[in-house]
């Protein structure tokens, strides 16, 4: 059963999350611990048309002997000068992109210091910016997705007897494995996230206000602002879904305009280290104080990358009748978490959230109020507790969540 499981599963990322089409290159990151799956894709791939699957593996605990072992600091700064190219060219090109996440050990790097890996982090952000860039603006079909590790999965389960088997119970109605046809499952959920999108849009709230324990927060949004969700279409006029699973509908807020303050509903991965508990303070836009129960001093490293990285890129809303959110579990991987609640993201702005956006440059989306950054991360904020109104320019406010769940 785990195998059809699987091989459903792969079939799901290559067709519906991508599309592929023929003749079309394919890359393929993922960690060492998930080559299986990779290879299943890659096999996907190519009986779906591709021309080539490049397959690159990334193995975190040579990441941790890289931060733990190299002589001199300056050095973690070192990224090879074809990296940029390299990154370009796969966007010139037009190739697929999917982005396998799992890790192998979730908290491997809990012990490293937080400077030396913030060097590292920050220097590949840079080499790989105009990727980013490419992605947040969807030059070409990207697709995020996961595979379960035993170790990730424990955290899950809290246990590793039958980890496989237990792990798939939760992941297959997560990702609509459970239906008798899966694709057509998520071209339904496709369809009710742009008619959530599609309110929010005909609205055009000039704010979007959070408010539960611990959280009064105001977004500020731009009359040119759109919400999205479910499948997006690459600039070639590919549909794909950046994401599987996806429960959000997201934007870019007004860069300058979010005021007040949220405390995270989950715990959230930041450079490499799990953050919990953490609470931000924002005034005319930017992060003015925050904090955490466990690695606050993460995200002081966070914030240091570049000067947006305290800035929204994002605010996403999902209701609590998310599967994810109704498994009962946490996940420690965003791509779960993101989407069992509402958040916002500090760093990088989805410029194909603005009209005209996807065409400007870094400089003419700074002046629009798209934030440019190295960093994108997503900090949860929504839960059962937790509501949201849009707000009017003349301020009257409307519900849109209600003690977590949509209300239009």
């Amino acid at each position: 059963m785990r195998q059809r499981l699987l091989e459903s599963y792969a079939d799901l990322i290559v067709t519906i999350g991508l599309s592929v089409r023929e003749g079309q290159p394919v890359l393929v990151r993922a960690e060492v611990a998930n080559r299986r799956f990779a290879r299943m894709l890659a096999e996907r791939a190519y009986e779906a048309g591709a021309v080539f699957v490049d397959v690159r593996f990334d193995d975190p605990f040579l990441l941790k002997t890289r931060v733990e072992k190299t002589a001199e600091s300056e050095y973690l700064e070192y990224v090879p000068s074809f990296t940029e190219g390299r990154y370009e060219k796969i966007l010139e090109d037009d190739w697929a992109s999917i982005s396998l996440r799992g890790s192998e050990d979730p908290d491997l790097l809990d012990d490293c210091d937080p400077t030396r890996l913030g060097k590292v982090r920050r220097a590949v952000g840079r080499a790989r910016r105009s990727f980013l860039a490419g992605i947040s603006s969807n030059r070409v079909a990207w697709n995020v997705c996961l595979h379960p590790t035993e170790k990730w999965a424990a955290k899950v389960l809290g246990e590793t007897e039958s980890w496989e088997e237990k792990i798939w119970e939760v992941l297959a109605p997560i990702l609509r494995l459970d239906r008798e046809d899966p694709s057509r499952a998520w071209l339904e959920q496709d369809a009710e996230l742009k008619r959530r999108a599609g309110f929010m849009n005909s609205r055009l709230f000039d704010r979007i206000h959070f408010r539960g324990p611990g959280t009064d927060l105001y977004v500020g949004m731009r009359p040119d602002r759109r919400f999205r969700g479910g499948r997006s279409v690459s600039r070639s006029g590919i549909e794909f879904f950046p994401n599987i699973p996806t429960e959000e509908i997201f934007s870019t807020p007004d860069l300058s305009r979010t005021e007040g303050r949220f405390r995270c509903t989950r715990p959230v991965e930041v450079l490499g280290k799990l953050v919990e508990g953490a609470w931000f303070e924002l005034e005319e836009g930017m992060v003015s104080s925050f904090g955490a129960d466990r690695n606050p001093e993460v995200l002081e490293k966070y914030l240091e990358i570049d000067d947006n990285a305290g800035y929204l890129g994002e605010v996403a809303l999902v209701d609590i009748e998310s599967p994810i959110y109704k498994s009962g579990k946490i996940f420690y991987n965003i791509l779960f978490d993101e989407n069992a609640a509402c958040h916002v993201a500090l760093g990088n702005g989805y410029s194909d959230c603005l009209e005209g956006g996807a065409s400007m440059s870094s400089e003419e989306l700074l002046e629009a109020g798209c934030n440019v950054s190295l960093v994108h991360t997503d900090f949860m904020l929504g839960s059962e507790e937790v509501s949201v109104h849009g707000v009017s320019e003349s301020g009257s406010e409307q519900p849109v969540i209600v003690d977590g769940r949509f209300v239009i």
